[in-house]
């Protein structure tokens, strides 16, 4: 991947600019209360919905689909930088807001790298990244083939615009391929052999138009059908590997010429790191940094885009507990005991409709002398305030 170019380094932006947001959903949502705590103006183009979670706390929201040319016309009218909270989106945004002059932040090629799954790993390999052995399939029978040189299990995924587990299944039988390949929609698939991994682990890079760079440490993340359900920081490895984890973060950021925010995941496995995906955005495992943080994974993508120095993301020990839709679809929750632990912190969407594996909100609770600061203690404390919202 070529870095991307930036202009000379030009005059930061502002508080009273307007940052664009490409994606409607929580993320934007929260980088849009950062940045109006900054005292920016916010725009999001929202992919067609209405009443987002971003639009609904923006100056601006523009419900329209991202390759809507009078829509992105209208954003760039108003917009001073475009930034992203979610990466598998028309394209056509970045290309105006290039022939416009308006600065768009991580740039058009990053995002493009990280929408195609065989185009990141390709990219990741080139500045000598690890990642799983991997292969690329575009018939059944080239699945079949791929399976027999892994050996089972493999992890089959759509190669383009995948995320939260959606596009992907695992094989375990040379029998499952065919059904395997309907499923996943008869396309283009990238074929991965499974890492044997004692724990997953993400590291939150920024870095600045000025190269410089920052993170919030090693969080570590544990999923429920391949959906992030909770995370906490620091992660439980050694110093080395922390050291070597947000070694490989930096690495990816520089290489690549990112400007912005970037989620690396990696499988932490006995012979070392592995590199499993990339988010160019914050993410979802990086939530705590919002109350762990002097600077949270939001504000350094605000920092990063509008020109500022970045601040300092070092965390003190957090728990982080997703709230997922099921919770929702059981009937009326009981807020009381969130709300009578003074500890907690609870972030909820205003996603208007709740879905089974929907992100809905999370809860945080930071590590301090009236709650301990073991992540794990931390952890179960959230995990049984989680419970209680159902127990009647």
């Amino acid at each position: 991947m070529t870095p991307q170019t930036l202009p000379a380094l030009r005059e930061a932006l502002p508080p009273g600019s307007t940052i664009g947001i490409v994606g409607g959903g929580q993320l934007g949502r929260m980088l849009a209360q950062t940045a109006h705590q900054h005292g920016y103006r916010v725009a999001v183009l929202t992919g067609g919905s209405r009443n987002t979670p971003a639009g609904s706390v923006a100056d601006t929201e523009i419900a329209a689909p991202f390759d809507d040319d009078a829509a992105i016309s209208r954003l760039l009218e108003v917009a001073d930088v475009i930034t992203w909270e979610f990466e598998n989106v028309d394209l056509r945004v970045a290309r105006a807001a290039q022939r416009a002059g308006v600065g768009v932040f991580p740039s058009a090629e990053i995002i493009a790298t990280t929408q195609d799954r065989s185009l990141e790993k390709k990219a990741l390999q080139e500045i000598g990244v690890s990642v799983a052995p991997w292969c690329i399939v575009n018939r059944q029978d080239e699945l079949a083939a791929a399976v027999r040189e892994f050996g089972l299990p493999v992890i089959a995924k759509a190669a383009r615009f995948g995320y939260d587990g959606k596009g992907q299944t695992r094989i375990e039988t040379h029998n499952a391929v065919a059904d395997a390949w309907q499923r996943l929609g008869c396309q283009r698939l990238v074929v991965e052999s499974v890492v044997a991994f004692e724990r997953e682990i993400s590291v939150v890079v920024a870095r600045s138009m000025d190269g410089q760079v920052a993170d919030h440490g090693c969080m570590e993340n544990a999923h429920v059908k391949h959906v992030l359900d909770s995370t906490i920081t620091p992660a439980r490895i050694s110093e080395a590997r922390s050291r070597e984890a947000r070694g490989i973060a930096a690495h990816i950021a520089n290489q690549w010429g990112l400007v912005g925010v970037l989620c690396v995941e990696m499988f932490d496995t006995p012979t070392g790191l592995v590199v499993n995906e990339v988010a160019p955005r914050p993410h979802n495992s990086g939530h705590c940094t919002i109350e762990a943080a002097a600077a949270s994974q939001f504000e350094q993508q605000l920092r990063a885009v509008v020109g500022m120095p970045l601040g300092d993301g070092r965390c003190q020990p957090a728990a982080m507990l997703q709230l997922l839709g099921d919770l929702f679809l059981e009937g009326a929750l009981d807020w009381s005991e969130i709300y009578a632990a003074a500890a907690v912190h609870l972030h909820l969407y205003g996603k208007q409709e709740a879905r089974s594996g929907r992100k809905m909100g999370h809860l945080t609770l930071v590590g301090d002398d009236s709650v301990g600061a073991d992540p794990a203690v931390l952890l179960a404390k959230l995990m049984s305030l989680r419970q209680a919202l159902t127990d009647r």
